[in-house]
Order: structure tokens, then C-alpha cells, then sequence
């Protein structure tokens, strides 16, 4: 087949289609990344994944040359480069030099004896796809294709992001939980405040049980969960065009336990479309149908509860418009604060004594 694809018009497009290209073809379309920021030392990698099935990361060296750079691929800069990526941690298992240049035998050769020195030094193996290596990739992933030939041409028309609270790209939730101590002592000879243990194991285990949603009436209705977290997200049209009949939608895949906006204790949320909490989703469409017009944004806020243990959530989030889709994979760090309480339980005798016992609840307080 006579390879007919255009080249990429500059280095920052071939870059975002060798993570594509490379993402399908290594079975990790949402775990392989960029490596850090433009003008950060990279170690010679610009992307990076574990392909699936394997254990150790292979990277790539994206090398736009010819038709924006007019230069070609040199020995010299290939030993540079293999130089850098043998700083990269941890380890590579398999080390790519992609280039837009044309195929050229002599470098293909010294390619293949760099491979084989390389290899028998205990270090990584190496492998060059030349502009015409990655047409025939190119070629045999018709997704990628389409979204080559449809897709990076019309990059500056669609475009689409979202953030957090301010426009941040990052967010950390900071949920407070109450860490119960439970201590037993020997019942003082003038109390009259000694609490049952049996009713206070049933307290903690409906409060551990029903959490928010479900609380038991003894608790009143007068309350705030101070467990509950909520955040702004939001969504912007970042391309030079209108983005119309679209919908958004965000699903929680781990380290969130509801995202039930319904409850009584966490007033002033809303969130203007379906919640499936079941399912841990939500999905937003304009009321009116209107388009994201470019330049603008749209907001609203999302209420989680974490899971008590989770050190972070993650999430997928998909955009879909008439003419232009976007699919994400993002992380959230949870960094909790607990609120001790002591809870004394007295017993009659020594033989009641036990170790202290700790307890992770939901932290709940009266309304001020």
C-alpha cells in the first residue's frame, strides 16, 4: 500500500499520536503518559507505560524530523539519547525511538547493533519506527486512523477540559472522619453514668452500617456528616469552535463510597442531572441543550463520600459532542483528618479489661 498519510504539522502532534498509536497497540489507553512538562529533563522519555501483561515500563523518544525540522536522525543523537534513557527510573525494559524521518538503512543497522550491544549489557532493548513503520501501525489500527485523519486535524477546532474549584488541575479531598476510642475501666463508686456496651457496639455498628443516608432516628435530625467532601468541577470548551449536542459524564471506580446527593446532611448541592450512585456516576446534559460555546465553561458541584481507608480515588470522565469525543482517566488524593474522641466503659472487675478498640466513623456534629 502506498503510504498516503501526511505527516504530523509539529512535534507536539506527534507526540500526542505516538502515546495514541502506542496506548492501543500496548492494551493501556488510559495508563500511558507523557513524561512530565515541556522544558522538564525527561531522561530521554517523552512517554512512558507497562504494556499490559508485562511488569517492566517501556518508553518513547518522539523525534519529529524532516518536514518541520529539516534534519535527520544522526548516530550521534541516537547514542545521546540512549545515554539518557539508561537514567531513567525505574529501569526500562524496552527503550523506542519513534522519528518522523524516512526510512534510512544504514541507521535502521546501527539501530540493530546498538540493540544487540545494548541487550548484552544487561540493559534495555532498543527499536526505531520510522515514519513509514508507523503508517503501517497506523494502518492496521483503524481507530487510530480514523482519529489521525479525523481527529489531530481538527485539534485547535474541538478541544475540551475539565478542572477543580478555581480551575485547578489537581485536587485533593480532605474528608474528617472521627476516630473513636473505646477504653474499659473499672466502674468508679459514684458514677452514675456508666453506658451499656451492648448498646453502644449497636450504636457504632448501625452508624458503620447505614452511614449517612440511613441514619438511625436516636442520632436526631439536627445534624451535619462532616465526612462528606464536595468539589467544583468543571467543564470547558477550549477549542476556536462551538461544541454542540454534548454530555459529560464522570464514573467513580475506586475510593468512593456514594455520591448520593440526596441526603439532608449535606444541604446545598445540587447537582442538575442523573446520579446513578449504585453505579457511582453521573452524567450531565444542558437542560436546554445548549452548546459549550468556545471560551466558556460550565460547573457544578460534586458531593463524594470516600471510602474510609482509600489513599485515593479514580475516576473516568467522557465527553460527547456531535462532531468531537475526549475519555480521561484522573486521580484524586485523599488526605483525611480524624477527630479522637474517648468513649469510658466501665466494667465491674479486672476480668472485663480489654486492650483500647478504635473505630473509624463517619464524623457527625451538630448543626451550629
Amino acid at each position: 500500500m502506498k503510504k498516503t498519510l501526511g505527516k504530523p504539522e509539529n512535534w507536539q502532534d506527534f507526540e500526542s499520536l505516538s502515546k495514541k498509536l502506542w496506548g492501543e497497540i500496548w492494551g493501556i489507553p488510559h495508563k500511558i503518559k507523557k513524561n512530565g512538562r515541556l522544558g522538564q529533563v525527561q531522561a530521554g522519555i517523552d512517554i512512558y507505560g507497562i504494556p499490559k501483561g508485562l511488569k517492566k515500563y517501556w518508553g518513547i523518544q518522539c523525534k519529529g524530523k524532516d518536514d518541520y525540522s529539516k534534519a535527520k536522525l544522526t548516530k550521534k543523537e541516537i547514542n545521546i539519547e540512549i545515554d539518557k534513557a539508561k537514567k531513567f527510573k525505574p529501569e526500562l525494559g524496552v527503550y523506542i525511538i519513534a522519528s518522523t524521518s524516512n526510512k534510512d538503512a544504514k541507521i535502521e543497522e546501527y539501530i540493530r547493533l546498538k540493540d544487540i550491544e545494548n541487550q548484552n549489557n544487561g540493559s534495555f532493548e532498543i527499536l526505531l519506527f520510522c515514519w513509514e513503520d508507523i503508517v503501517d501501525l497506523i494502518e492496521e489500527n483503524q481507530d487510530i486512523l480514523y482519529w489521525y485523519l479525523n481527529g489531530i486535524s481538527q485539534k485547535g477546532k474541538f478541544d475540551f477540559k475539565i478542572s477543580f474549584n478555581n480551575f485547578l488541575d489537581t485536587l485533593v479531598i480532605n474528608p474528617t472522619f472521627e476516630k473513636r476510642i473505646i477504653r474499659h475501666q473499672l466502674k468508679s463508686i459514684n458514677t452514675n453514668n456508666r453506658i451499656s456496651l451492648g448498646i453502644y457496639k449497636s450504636i457504632l455498628e448501625k452508624r458503620e452500617v447505614y452511614g449517612l443516608n440511613h441514619l438511625p432516628s436516636f442520632f436526631g435530625s439536627n445534624k451535619i456528616n462532616k465526612s462528606w467532601c464536595e468539589f467544583d468541577l468543571i467543564m470547558e470548551n477550549i477549542g476556536t469552535s462551538a461544541l454542540d449536542d454534548w454530555r459529560f459524564e464522570i464514573k467513580f471506580i475506586k475510593g468512593v463510597k456514594s455520591i448520593d446527593d440526596s441526603n439532608p446532611y449535606f444541604p446545598n448541592v445540587s447537582i442538575p442531572t442523573y446520579v446513578d450512585d449504585e453505579n457511582k456516576t453521573i452524567r450531565y446534559r444542558p437542560r436546554d441543550n445548549s452548546p459549550l460555546i468556545q471560551k466558556d465553561n460550565i460547573s457544578f458541584e460534586i458531593p463524594l463520600m470516600v471510602e474510609f481507608n482509600a489513599k485515593k480515588v479514580i475516576a473516568e470522565w467522557e465527553f460527547l459532542a456531535r462532531d468531537y469525543s475526549k475519555k480521561e482517566t484522573i486521580e484524586f488524593v485523599i488526605e483525611p483528618k480524624y477527630i479522637e474522641t474517648l468513649e469510658i466503659i466501665e466494667v465491674e472487675s479486672e476480668n472485663e479489661l480489654i486492650e483500647d478498640q478504635f473505630y473509624i466513623l463517619e464524623y457527625i456534629i451538630d448543626k451550629e
